[in-house]
Parts: C-alpha cells; structure tokens; sequence
C-alpha cells in the first residue's frame, strides 16, 4: 500500500513539475530579495518553521501600502505556492490577501545634453543601440533578442509590429553591420548585437551589457522617446499603442503627463535658444 501511494506522490509532483515555467535567476533573485525581511522577521521571533506561519503573521510584516507591500507579497506568494503544491505546508497563508497597487511613477525625460553626447558617439555598438532607442523606443528586451533577419528593406520586423527605420537609424545599422562582419566573419550568433562572450555562443546579450555600451539605462532612452511622442500627439494613447506597442495601460502613463507643469517648464530650459524669424528682424 505504501509502495501505492508513493507512486502516486511522485506521479502528482511530475505533473505539477512539468506545468511550472522555468524561471530566469534574475527573477529568483528578484522574489527572494522581496520576501528576505519577512523571513528574517519571522526567524527573529522564533518562527522556525514555514508551517507554523499563519495569515495574522503575513498581515504583520506587510507593509501598509504601495509597492512594497505588492512587492514582499509577490515575493512571499512565490516562495509558499511551490512548497503548497508539492505538499510540504498545510496551507499557503498569502490566499485572499489583498496587495494592493504599487506605487505609480511619473517618467521623466533626459536632459538633452546627455541625448546629444549619447548620439554623437562614433563607436558602432553604442551608435547603433542609441539610434534603436531613442528613434524607436525599443526595450532592452527588444535588442537582446533581435535578429539579424529582422532587418528587412529598410526595416525592422520585429514579432508583434514592424517597425520603419529612420534615416539616421539605417546609417548607424549599416555602419555596425559592418563593424559585426568585420569583428566577428565566423560567428554561429544570429542575434545582431554581439559581446565579446556571446560571439562564441549562441546566447543574447545581458541587459548589464546593453546598459554599460550606452552609458545609461535603456529604460531611461525609451521613456524620453515615449515622453516626447506623447506630447507631440497630444496625448493620444492609440497612436502612441500603433507605433510603440504598448498597452493601453502603459500608454496612459506617458499621456497623463503632457501638459503638466514640471514638464512643461523642464521642456522650456532644455529646448535652447528660439531661431530668429523674419517677425523679429522687423
């Protein structure tokens, strides 16, 4: 009988084995570092086993609200859950809490000096990054994961849109394309930005690499180009969904910002003198 049931116990941990999606280390890390304080908390008060953690000791070591509280209580779901399924706790305290929303963040252009020296750079991996950035808005996710196949008659075919290639953009393509098949003739790597540790492989750039090579976050690039959309287009967040493909969700972020006082003012100081006129010679 217990031979039974034991095979029965490792048929239910298979199924639920193969149903869960791999994650990526820096997700791990992600969620352990968001549940370490309750942890650490419950230890202190000599909590020794996660068994004994009820909902009253999640509610205690939760923050009140904002993204911290949605943050430590993603990170606490993720590591009850697993030990819930495979039957090593009783119950997952975290059901039926509610988190919350996370904190809403206002993006904030870059000062156009830094855009400037970011775009003047000569070296072909940094101009060919910048260009896809703050023309297109690519995500760093986006020229990780790009291939050299997307280039297609002057554009870039990507999996969800298609994206048209300005003029400058084609330029500094041309130019890092060059610079690729001179560097790297005989590499397997399909992708088309390449390291000195990925040329070898198979494997993407990181997203470490692609904001060292720009001198900043990427995130920071494409929230400008998002910025500057949204205010050419008078908040309009469809167009912004066509051209970028964003949610409409994220597009609101970017749209609920124009004519907004900081902006407008910050917009102002950063735009440099105004061109003479014919209006002002007379």
């Amino acid at each position: 009988m217990s031979t039974e049931l034991s095979g029965v116990d490792l048929a239910r941990q298979a199924l639920v084995a193969a149903r869960e999606a791999a994650r990526s280390p820096r997700w791990i890390r992600r969620m352990v570092r968001a549940a370490l304080p309750a942890l650490r908390t419950w230890a202190e008060r000599g909590k020794d086993s996660l068994r004994s953690i009820t909902r009253d000791n999640v509610l205690d070591v939760l923050p009140d609200s904002g993204t911290p509280r949605a943050n430590m209580l993603q990170g606490l779901r993720h590591v009850f859950r697993p030990l819930k399924r495979r039957w090593i706790i009783f119950t997952d305290p975290t059901t039926r809490i509610f988190c919350g929303m996370p904190t809403a963040t206002i993006p904030l252009p870059v000062e156009v000096t830094d855009l400037r020296q970011v775009l003047q750079d000569q070296a072909a991996p940094k101009a060919a990054l910048s260009a896809l950035v703050i023309f297109h808005a690519l995500t760093s996710k986006e020229l990780r994961t790009v291939l050299t196949t997307y280039l297609r008659d002057g554009r870039l075919c990507l999996p969800n849109r298609t994206v048209l290639l300005a003029e400058a953009v084609r330029v500094r393509l041309t130019a890092y394309l060059d610079y690729l098949n001179s560097r790297w003739p005989r590499t397997a790597d399909s992708h088309l930005f390449l390291s000195q540790t990925t040329a070898c492989g198979v494997e993407p750039v990181s997203n470490v690499w692609i904001n060292d090579v720009l001198g900043m976050p990427a995130r920071r690039l494409r929230e400008d180009r998002l910025l500057h959309k949204a205010e050419a287009t008078g908040g309009d967040p469809r167009r912004i969904c066509d051209l970028f493909g964003l949610t409409v969700g994220a597009a609101l972020r970017f749209t609920s910002t124009v004519n907004q006082t900081g902006l407008v003012e910050y917009n102002l100081r950063n735009a440099g003198p105004r061109p003479r006129t014919r209006a002002d010679d007379s």
